[in-house]
């Protein structure tokens, strides 16, 4: 009978123990929010390892290895609770990256390897949070084995963003020439500040046109985009698009195109096929394509965007950054005029959040009008309702003439709910041929009841034939005649000086916060 029931208890062991094995080995990754890996392992039993389900990760990662999960793209990122008072890194390859541990300062270690103490005093005890972020080199390569605890000491899950966003880019991107590039760049400091978490598929000297000109032997973001390593690894296999979804897109490329002699039409051509490769990959993202911040390539950028805005996707936005930062100044590292300094990464990160802000799980939005009726709507032109030719609701506002007065509106007090560092003013605006329009023109939003009282004022930017969608936000418009009350807004107003008879439409009027 003893030997009958030790006999059964073995038994029960072993397959226990097989059981155990074929979780660990069948899902030793489950993917979850954000692509983060999951493990089938009892974060209890495997504090600080790979196997640790507590560990967040962020970016693009390799997690084929059962020894190390490696990135290959700048700014891929780990965030982690952990108890006790000390913490070390294990990396595989010798790679610079950044380390932050409660609410610190990001700490640099450049051309580390093996076993890293990041915490050489000792933190008090209790719980601390941890986030290492792969840094500035030409590799991007992080080779990531593990966390060293102290004895008896545990992680636990960190806080972590609802949404993601993807930044698309090269070296501006990147922050390459900052001292701390990746960590301190707009891409970056925006997610951040916007509470998402973020990838950067970025990499110096990237343009978007592949091999062309002075870059004929690189590879472009056109094909590189799609890989699951950086540009230093031209025969990189495809990413897995399946591991993550980003909340929003941004991409800002154009820079070393320009550098490179890439002619307007082969880039707009090129950045078209992109955009429409990405949808493929993501149909229902918001993709916001930035004007790169010297402007060039930002006629054929527009145009590109436009064209799929008119072939049907109605989900990509042009964002105008003209103004963001001053040439030749402390904006850029050693007033160069190409790349950002950290407090020109800063500036644009704030001028770029206002546009994001609606578009992730937190944002809201309020219709100013659906442009669905011509009531209250004056114009200098024939005003009608075009209902087959629209962008939201049943209709959009027509005018057709060559009076300099489009639309205008005096709207009951409107309570937009947002602030002027926060809000913007979002439309879509058709033109039927740009090259009648004069140069005097203005969009106008107020709470004075009338133009030049309590006014914010955009200039219209560049404009395509078509339809343009509009985003101009609080903190970059002119102000007239006092700031506007923005629990009262009940003026809009756009005028456009002409040379001959133009249709022009609007719809779909709102403010974005």
């Amino acid at each position: 009978m003893e030997n009958r029931i030790s006999l059964i208890v073995i038994i029960s062991i072993l397959l226990s123990v097989g059981c155990s094995k074929k979780d660990a080995s069948e899902q030793q990754i489950v993917l979850g929010g954000h692509g983060t890996p999951r493990s089938s392992f009892n974060a209890a039993l495997s504090n600080g390892s790979l196997s640790d389900g507590n560990i967040k990760y962020y970016g693009r990662w390799d997690f084929s290895s059962t020894t190390q999960y490696v990135s290959y793209w700048g700014g891929a990122y780990i965030k982690v609770n952990f108890s006790g008072t000390t913490v070390k890194v294990k990396v595989g390859n010798t790679s610079n990256f950044y380390a932050k541990i409660d609410n610190g300062a990001w700490v640099t270690y450049s051309g580390a390897s093996g076993t890293i103490n990041l915490t050489t005093t000792p933190l008090a005890s209790g719980t601390h949070t941890l986030s290492v972020a792969q840094g500035k080199d030409y590799d991007y390569v992080f080779n990531f084995q593990g966390l060293v605890l102290d004895t008896g000491a545990v992680t636990s899950a960190p806080s972590v963003g609802t949404d993601l966003i993807e930044y698309i880019g090269d070296s501006i991107t990147a922050g390459y020439l900052d001292p701390q590039a990746d960590v301190s760049d707009y891409a970056w400091v925006c997610a951040e500040s916007l509470s998402a978490e973020h990838t950067q598929i970025a990499y110096p000297g990237i343009a978007l046109v592949n091999g062309y000109g002075v870059n004929a032997t690189k590879i472009g973001m056109d094909v590189q985009y799609f890989k699951a390593q950086s540009l230093a690894y031209p025969s990189s296999a495809n990413w897995n698009f399946t591991q993550y979804t980003p909340k929003i897109i941004v991409i800002n490329l154009g820079q070393n195109d320009d550098t490179a002699g890439v002619p307007d039409s082969l880039f707009q051509n090129d950045y078209e096929n992109f955009l429409i490769n990405i949808r493929a990959k993501f149909p229902s993202v918001p993709i916001f394509v930035m004007r790169t911040f010297m402007g060039v390539k930002a006629g054929p950028a527009l145009a590109a965007v436009n064209a799929r805005i008119a072939a049907g996707d109605n989900n990509i936005h042009y964002i105008d950054t003209g103004g963001w930062l001053t040439a030749n100044s402390a904006d850029y590292v050693n007033n160069s005029g190409v790349h950002p300094s950290v407090s020109g990464h800063i500036k644009a990160a704030n001028f770029l959040t206002p546009y994001l802000a609606p578009y992730l799980s937190s944002g809201t939005s309020l219709y100013l009008d659906h442009c669905d009726a011509t009531t209250g709507w004056v114009s200098g032109n024939s005003l009608t309702l075009n209902t087959t030719d629209k962008k939201e609701g049943t209709a959009s506002l027509q005018s057709v003439g060559s009076s300099t007065l489009e639309f205008q509106k005096v709207f009951t007090p409107v309570n937009t709910g947002t602030t002027a560092a926060n809000g913007s003013i979002d439309f879509w605006y058709y033109v039927s041929d740009i090259t009648k329009f004069g140069t005097s023109n203005q969009i106008e939003l107020g709470s004075g009841g009338t133009n030049d009282v309590n006014e914010y004022n955009w200039n219209m930017g560049t404009l395509t034939n078509g339809w343009n969608h509009i985003t101009k936000t609080f903190k970059t418009a002119g102000v007239t005649g006092g700031n506007p009350n923005l629990n009262a807004i009940n003026w809009f107003r756009v005028y456009h000086a002409k040379t001959g008879s133009i249709t022009t439409k609007i719809d779909g009027i709102r403010i974005l916060h």
